[in-house]
């Protein structure tokens, strides 16, 4: 009599989700060929978005085609992906092993990993919601390219409210960008009439090393930075951001990096903290709620994970290949756990490339017991942090690295 398969599930066709499905197709197609192993991937949507490329969309530096590709290109054809309501989860049941889809069809599993990530919620933030501009989403990037196209004098305001959020070098990046737009495209003429201000809720800009490269050039650049900031309000029409203790900073231009929430339907699960954060063990990846609701069987990756496993994409990937092969490692029965041990990173960028400047950046790497070293930005970092965001559709996102 055959064995029945086992059931791998993965929810979350993003990065984590998509580089975990290929690897394992690809390394247990023997296994699947037989019908030993079956991999399911469910998404509500079949478009996958490279998010890191948000910040060069109001630049010109890319389009949303460079950044967006159909799941269906990057999905082994091994692995079952289910996109539309019968792809988008409302309800995890881990004591059952279930998971529930709005179209109301039940998948069961042997093992789950969740890779959903996060959503923004700008309602944190009384008032923010009435003037709200962000890249955190493909339609705000597209937005701030107009406006950085005609904004020709005032205060610029980047707000950054609270922690955690993906991508945290994001905002320092963003705000070197704009300042070289409208230094060396716009023009000097342009920048001197424009006053930029940065404000940060936590005292270091990155680690260490990241923080002083980011300092330094604010200051080269005239870029004012407010840290450890706590906002109470915004006041869409003064034009006011409201500071904890009754400071008020005034802006022509806000942008903000809203604050961001864990999956509702995994808060109404019952799952997750109170801000819909999952909780893990930061080296296993595996569910870890209290002694009595661990799940071994359970994986989470990149950005729906617990706020203290910084959200990167890098680090996203790196989770995706470690779970990726400890499922391997558990179908297989090798008995081998493979750690997490923090490998993450953000890249820094301090120059684009134009007319006027070369163009330098760096992509800083770090782990949980090994501090980032001291780095300096370079030409070739630029040039190949623009072309990763070409290769990753190809190499990437299939988990070939």
């Amino acid at each position: 009599m055959a064995m029945a398969a086992k059931r791998i599930l993965i929810l979350g066709a993003g990065a984590a989700g998509t580089i975990a499905s290929n690897k394992l197709a690809r390394e247990l197609r023997r296994e699947i060929a037989k019908d030993e192993v079956e991999i399911t991937i469910l998404d509500k949507n079949d478009t996958n978005v490279n998010q890191g490329g948000f910040t060069f969309i109001p630049f010109g530096l890319y389009t949303p085609e460079d950044i967006t590709m159909p799941r269906k290109r990057l999905i082994s054809p091994r692995v079952k992906a289910v996109f539309g309501e019968d792809g988008e989860v409302v309800r995890v049941d881990l004591g059952n092993r279930e998971v529930t889809v709005k179209s109301g069809k039940k998948y069961s599993y042997d093992y789950l990993m969740i890779a959903v990530g996060c959503r923004i919620y700008p309602e944190a933030v009384p008032g923010l919601l009435q003037d709200f501009n962000t890249f955190y989403t493909l339609e705000g990037a597209l937005k701030l390219r107009d406006v950085v196209k005609t904004f020709n004098k005032g205060k610029i305001v980047i707000l950054t409210p609270e922690m955690p959020i993906p991508c945290p070098g994001a905002p320092a990046k963003f705000t070197v960008l704009l300042d070289n737009y409208l230094r060396y495209v716009r023009g000097e003429d342009v920048r001197k009439n424009i006053d930029i201000t940065f404000l940060w809720p936590i005292k270091g800009i990155g680690p260490p090393a990241y923080d002083a490269n980011v300092t330094k050039i604010f200051e080269e650049r005239g870029i004012e930075t407010r840290r450890e900031i706590k906002v109470d309000n915004v006041d869409a029409g003064r034009k006011e951001v409201a500071l904890t203790g009754g400071e008020k900073i005034k802006y022509d231009f806000l942008v903000t990096i809203p604050p961001h929430r864990g999956i509702k339907a995994l808060m109404d699960s019952g799952i997750t903290d109170d801000k819909g954060w999952l909780p893990a063990d930061k080296y296993t990846l595996q569910y870890r709620k209290s002694p009595a609701e661990s799940y071994d069987e359970v994986y989470i990756a990149g950005d729906a994970g617990p706020p203290e496993i910084l959200k990167t994409g890098i680090g996203a990937h790196y989770q995706a290949l470690i779970i990726g092969q400890n499922l391997i490692n558990d179908i297989l029965g090798t008995g081998v756990k493979v750690p997490y041990r923090g490998e993450t990173g953000c890249p820094y960028v301090s120059s684009s490339y134009t007319s006027f400047t070369k163009g330098e950046a760096y992509m800083a790497a770090w782990t949980y017991n090994k501090p980032q070293e001291p780095f300096s930005p370079t030409k070739l970092g630029w040039f190949v942090y623009r072309m990763y965001y070409y290769i990753y559709w190809d190499i990437g996102i299939k988990g070939l690295l």
